[in-house]
């Protein structure tokens, strides 16, 4: 039986390295080079959290991504967070996970969009999502919980004397835009909102918190000339992307957003008000990707937003956090720990011993 288990292994391993050599990115020697120049600038900024940045931030092309990190599925690298957990369960990071995780909070049925034929397991947030992915797989499905919790702080006496800058801040997420996806509101209706409460609840700070795609002068500059402050926890596939995060997010008293999104769980679990400012958003393909693409990408929008788990639950929250309060009530954390699975994190031996046999 163990003969004929290290055979399967081995069959499994030589199609897996078959599949990879015909999907991944040509190899070039421009590439290579692209990527020893943007290696050595995500380690030289692995620690770095800057709440008044620099708007022209670092986009590093996404083919070079690919010769950046170990990972056998792609997706497990976004945000840094296989890396991340790798690291609270004493893991080696250059091994291969072989279980996709979902880098997002996803608030409907739906089954897992980063399922893999060759996935041992698929990684999630909560028992709500591994219930709904079971319908659609028989592969084992494992709910870790909020990934901000295996995300550690940013040196933090740094941290404390940023605090003593900003005082009482109001931290604001805006939606954002995504390496396929464009969004767009009314920037100057959000500033006004941000203006009003945080007059009226005496913020001393207002700290924005841009995705990294948004990060371009025409977006960022009216809120740096409203007196904003203006971050990023960095790009996609930014190493370091939780933990700086999960540092922005401790610099604030109160978090705020104007659309629902996975920030809005990680806020509540670290103990942060979340307050929505309801806006009329526009999700469309991003004009710079192929056609093909861009038609999937559009019919993806519109079906995950036409389902009716995703309009219920979405209508829920939004109920929840529209107004204002200056406490966590027991609703917004039951709805949180729900979606977002706060019952379900792992001690780090708990965690070693689920991740063990999913790795190589």
């Amino acid at each position: 039986m163990l003969l004929n288990q290290s055979l399967s292994r081995g069959i499994e391993k030589t199609i897996r390295a078959i599949r990879l050599f015909l999907i991944a990115p040509a190899r070039n020697p421009i590439t290579k080079l692209e990527s020893y120049l943007y290696l050595p600038y995500i380690e030289k900024n692995a620690s770095i959290l800057q709440f008044d940045r620099d708007i022209n931030n670092v986009d590093i092309p996404m083919r070079v991504c690919y010769h950046l990190v170990p990972e056998e599925f792609s997706q497990n690298s976004l945000y840094g967070i296989s890396r991340t957990i790798k690291r609270y369960a004493g893991i080696q990071t250059k091994k291969k996970l072989l279980a996709p995780i979902e880098h997002g909070c996803y608030l409907d049925d739906s089954g897992a969009p980063d399922d893999d034929p060759f996935a041992r397991a698929i990684i999630t947030f909560s028992e709500f999502r591994k219930e709904a992915i079971s319908k659609y797989t028989e592969r084992r499905v494992l709910p870790i919980g909020p990934y901000i919790h295996y995300a550690e702080l940013i040196d933090i006496e740094t941290l404390k004397n940023y605090k003593k800058k900003l005082g009482k801040t109001l931290l604001f997420f805006p939606a954002h835009s995504t390496h396929l996806i464009k969004t767009s509101f009314n920037h100057l209706q959000a500033i006004e909102w941000l203006k009003r409460v945080s007059k009226e609840h005496q913020f001393e700070s207002v700290l924005i918190c841009f995705y990294w795609k948004d990060c371009r002068p025409e977006i960022v500059e009216p809120y740096l000339n409203a007196g904003f402050h203006c971050t990023t926890a960095g790009h996609i596939y930014d190493w370091n992307f939780l933990n700086r995060l999960k540092s922005i997010i401790w610099l604030s008293d109160v978090t705020a957003s104007n659309a629902i999104g996975t920030h809005i769980g990680y806020c509540i679990y670290m103990n942060r008000p979340h307050w929505l400012s309801e806006q009329q958003i526009t999700w469309t393909a991003d004009v710079l990707i192929n056609i093909p693409l861009k038609i999937r990408v559009e019919n993806s929008i519109k079906s995950y937003k036409e389902r009716k788990t995703y309009q219920s639950i979405s209508s829920h929250l939004t109920n929840l956090f529209r107004n204002i309060s200056l406490c966590v009530t027991h609703d917004q954390y039951e709805a949180c720990n729900y979606f977002w699975g706060f019952n379900c994190i792992k001690t780090a031996e708990e965690m070693k011993r689920e991740l063990t046999p999913l790795i190589e």
